[in-house]
């Protein structure tokens, strides 16, 4: 066992000396990662100044047409009309920031400061809290506009007025004296908001909520509706609900291309040893060849670990928070295993340095274009994800996003994990059969 340790410390200090190699299994996967950490890092936010809103018009009524146009009047809202359940479901997909909805019986009491404040249905998107004020502002200033539009029609009062006096006389249970001021007060109620008109006329404020305000009544009740909705388990949607941040992505994605290259790194070396005859002279020192193929494997795994294991360190700093660290360390041995074992034989793919590193790399680059290192798979074409079930690398990535963001169990992680340990205890008994032969 300690020959083992020797050969594979050999093989460390030998791969630390090729800085261009230490390069690409480090600092360019980490460059990778922050580049496209910071392009995902936006994902979910909004730039557009203008909030689209929806608005379902269930009662129809003059008021609710008036509280519409006012809506429209505002330079920061893009108003459209639907029906309820259409305007609630453009909310849910994502096409509108919120959903005002007018129930039936808004425009009797719209505006009415002696009468219960109408209801108003208001829904929004999960994910644009940020718009949730600036929406019921907007909301409260029509409102108080519909104020200043009874004011200005005392014609369309007078029924309302004659409706509220009949209420208040017929209620037995109230004393005759107080009947009588009220209903005095009613009578006088036309010259009380002639009076207020002429003075709104007079006043310098705009037809804003301030009027409303300034008279000490509620404008509205807003009610707030439920717009969420589940997604489906498995769907993209349902996947992107999971991330924490844009290094989830980023993070497992580039740690590809350190694998790959601590993978073209020893495949080369092995190479390297056999042309320039480091291999022979090793051979006939008292090393068996389990023990130089052993001493080797073990070097790979080492590198690979420190690779992983220096890249989530750097992606915690930044934020990454992994769900489960047992099975992130789970994910990272099984993929050494793998690795390990296909850097066998494909450091046989060639009699040069140059042949083997040429078609290490051509072969990697293809992984990585099917496995998620390039672009993540969730945003491929299916018959693309239905590929990436051959490809080694697509397990790595998927064993690894399952413990940081994707919320895997333990039996869930047996799946990756067995794929990649297997793959690579197949593909190093292949490898060394290869190897003893041609020795």
């Amino acid at each position: 066992m300690q020959r083992i340790f020797i050969l594979a410390f050999k093989d460390l200090k030998l791969i630390t000396r090729d800085k261009l190699g230490m390069f690409f299994m480090l600092a360019f996967p980490v460059m990778m990662a922050l580049f496209f950490g910071s392009m995902m890092s936006g994902i979910g936010k909004s730039d557009s100044a203008t909030l689209k809103v929806v608005i379902a018009d269930v009662d129809k009524s003059e008021m609710s047409a008036r509280f519409i146009e006012s809506m429209m009047e505002i330079d920061a809202v893009e108003v459209i009309e639907l029906e309820c359940d259409a305007a609630i479901d453009s909310v849910r997909l994502g096409k509108h920031v919120g959903v005002i909805v007018l129930p039936k019986g808004f425009g009797e009491t719209a505006g009415i400061f002696w009468e219960e404040a109408p209801a108003i249905e208001l829904g929004l998107d999960p994910s644009r809290k940020a718009e949730a004020g600036m929406l019921q502002g907007m909301v409260m200033q029509s409102m108080g506009q519909l104020v200043g539009t009874r004011l200005q029609n005392p014609s369309m009062l007078k029924p309302l007025i004659e409706k509220s006096k009949q209420q208040l006389l017929s209620d037995d249970s109230m004393p005759a004296a107080v009947k009588a001021a009220l209903g005095t007060l009613m009578d006088s109620t036309t010259t009380m908001l002639e009076s207020l008109r002429t003075v709104r006329e007079t006043s310098d404020q705009e037809a804003s909520g301030d009027s409303g305000d300034n008279l000490g009544f509620q404008m509205a009740r807003v009610q707030q509706i439920d717009v969420s909705r589940q997604a489906e388990p498995g769907s993209k949607a349902a996947m992107m609900q999971n991330l924490r941040s844009g290094w989830d992505i980023s993070f497992p994605q580039s740690m590809v291309w350190g694998i790959l290259a601590c993978v073209a790194g020893f495949a080369t070396l092995i190479v390297r040893e056999q042309t320039i005859g480091t291999h022979t002279r090793l051979l006939v020192a008292p090393v068996s060849r389990v023990q130089l193929l052993a001493g080797k494997g073990l070097a790979c795994f080492l590198c690979l670990i420190l690779v992983l294991t220096t890249m989530t360190l750097i992606a915690v700093a930044l934020g990454m928070r992994p769900r489960r660290w047992d099975l992130l360390a789970m994910a990272i041995a099984s993929i050494g295993v793998c690795f390990v074992g296909l850097m066998l034989p494909l450091s046989l793919m060639g009699k040069t340095e140059q042949a083997v590193s040429g078609a290490v790399w051509g072969v990697c680059t293809v992984m990585a274009m099917f496995g998620g290192g390039m672009i993540p798979l969730m945003f491929m074409p299916d018959f693309v994800q239905t590929l990436s079930n051959f490809d080694p690398v697509k397990w790595a990535v998927y064993a690894m996003e399952g413990a940081i963001w994707r919320g895997l169990t333990f039996r869930e992680m047996l799946l990756p994990c067995g794929i990649l340990a297997g793959t690579g205890v197949v593909a190093a008994a292949i490898g060394a059969k290869i190897i003893s032969r041609r020795q």
